[in-house]
């Protein structure tokens, strides 16, 4: 009995009698215990299990699995096979899931395979090279180059998100003596992703962070630090990601000259056209930074998720966004994120012209903004007399501003107004507990009725009309006997078809269509009858 391939171990705890019933004299009697996992560790195993024990402790030496016939004896190795083997030798001889699984967990504590397509063999391969580039040392690139690409060349086919928590970079150059006071250029470069992301092709999601979590005694300062070159290469190397989606380096110090450096490799090939998602929170892009950002949006038309939180951004960086936005408009935009950023009065009144000519934008994030009482009021009045507003759904989030319960109860009214308001977050806003009431119910209103439509109208798609024509170009005529026989076949025919569309049909219009078709049989028995009475 093999566990827990063949039988898993929650059906043992299922089936596992309580510790009462164990201590029943017939339980003490019982000779046959099915629950007992070590029944045959007194047993001399078979031949066959020997001989799969010998190929399991040369399997490193001589790996054998697909060579064996029976599947039986693959599901041996697979389960009895240590998890620390070489990855290079496993990636290309194991595909099992159960070994992927197996080899996970006695690696990491915590392992969820639902944010890696439910692949264990994805989820291992992403975080081995993951914290495989993490711990690499930049300074010794050139020296491992060989075995940085043996690494993302057998991985490269199973790595769909690469998330970078840290990075390593070089060390401080030496200096001759103690007493060369020599000025030096202490430049940080880190690893060349410039290299190492064309080798990753099916890569759709990326994720970075450039500085270090973990500190040691060696701890500096300039460990957070990243040059331009760096973000040149990385922008180098995202051009080979043909299918990347969504990139985000958050939490790290980029500023202008950066992020220009970063954009600028990026639009200058087509081949980032898919990307959708940019994510510079935590950053130091500043007013400077924003607009390097906004001409970026200007030129790749196809963002639509823009995440610019906690940049120190004003007024002035928020015009430039808001302008492009505004002007192009080609540019679909649909989520932009601006929290914590001291957009102040001046800042308010550019988010204020953006929901005036709103077109695509359809989340909104202002939270902790340094929003006042003046711009909610004007926010709400948009909200209450625009109708340049086309979107069909829209959430905005003001929370962590101070509006004043004034401001509350004109957007009570606002939300109850505007049905395509499915999301407002009015939190620690200085509202009253019945205006921050009334916006949440509203808002739950809002959504409860637009699924009811969205219901209604896929129903409404999916089955067509039984009704018959009534158009003046077919005018009604009186019917002989033959006709009403060739209406009921006619009748009879057209529910019939109704069936074999009977996936898309709801049950209640099956009991519809079967009423219909009972109450066709009525009519019929009953004009049988009065002949018969005639």
């Amino acid at each position: 009995m093999r566990i827990p391939h063949t039988i898993t171990e929650n059906i043992f705890e299922a089936y596992k009698c309580s510790t009462e019933s164990s201590l029943l004299p017939y339980e003490q009697r019982r000779t046959l215990i099915s629950e007992n996992f070590n029944w045959d560790d007194n047993i001399v195993p078979e031949l066959k299990i020997l001989a799969l024990g010998v190929i399991v402790s040369l399997w490193e030496k001589y790996p054998i699995l697909e060579e064996l016939s029976n599947c039986m004896d693959q599901d041996v190795i697979i389960e009895t096979l240590p998890t620390d083997l070489p990855f290079e030798l496993t990636i290309t001889k194991i595909t099992d899931e159960h070994y992927w699984e197996r080899a996970a967990k006695n690696r990491w504590s915590f392992n969820n395979p639902n944010d890696y397509g439910n692949s264990w063999r994805r989820l291992y391969c992403e975080r081995h090279l993951a914290e495989y580039l993490e711990n690499f040392e930049a300074s010794y690139f050139e020296s491992q180059r060989e075995d940085c690409m043996k690494i993302l060349e057998l991985s490269s086919e199973h790595v769909r998100v690469l998330k970078l928590h840290s990075l390593k970079p070089t060390k401080i150059p030496s200096r001759l003596n103690d007493n060369d006071d020599s000025s030096h250029d202490d430049v940080v470069d880190h690893i060349p992703m410039s290299i190492i992301l064309p080798q990753l092709p099916y890569l759709t999601e990326m994720s970075l962070n450039m500085g270090m979590i973990y500190m040691d005694d060696g701890f500096e300062w300039r460990d957070f630090e990243f040059s331009v070159n760096d973000c040149s290469s990385l922008g180098e190397g995202l051009k080979s990601c043909y299918n990347l989606k969504k990139f985000s380096l958050t939490r790290s110090k980029l500023d202008r000259a950066r992020v220009a450096a970063l954009l600028q490799k990026l639009i200058t090939n087509e081949n980032v056209s898919e990307l959708e998602e940019l994510d510079f929170s935590h950053c130091k892009l500043f007013d400077l930074g924003a607009q390097a950002v906004a001409e970026f949006i200007s030129l790749h038309k196809r963002l639509k998720v823009l995440r610019l939180v906690n940049n120190m951004i004003g007024s002035e960086g928020i015009a430039g966004i808001v302008n492009v936005l505004l002007e192009r408009k080609s540019v679909v935009l649909s989520h932009l994120d601006l929290r914590l950023n001291p957009l102040g009065e001046a800042g308010g009144a550019h988010i204020c012209a953006l929901l005036l000519r709103n077109k695509h934008l359809e989340i909104l994030n202002v939270s902790s903004c340094e929003l006042n009482s003046a711009i909610g009021e004007v926010i709400a009045q948009i909200f209450t007399e625009s109708s340049d507003i086309n979107v069909e759904t829209f959430k905005i989030d003001l929370s962590n501003n101070n509006f004043g319960p004034i401001v509350g109860k004109l957007f009570e009214k606002v939300v109850e107004v505007n049905k395509y308001i499915i999301g407002f977050d009015a939190r620690m806003c200085n509202f009253t507990k019945e205006s921050e009431s009334s916006i949440w119910q509203s808002v739950l209103r809002n959504k409860q009725k637009r699924a009811q439509r969205k219901v209604s109208g896929i129903q409404r798609k999916s089955t067509p009309s039984l009704s018959l024509r009534s158009d003046s170009e077919y005018p009604k005529m009186e019917k002989t006997v033959n006709d009403i026989v060739s209406v009921e076949d006619e009748t009879k025919m057209i529910l019939n078809s109704r069936v074999e569309f009977a996936e898309d049909v709801s049950p209640i219009e099956i009991n519809n269509m079967v009423a219909i078709n009972n109450f066709i049989k009525e009519e019929d028995n009953n004009e049988e009858n009065n002949k018969e009475v005639l």
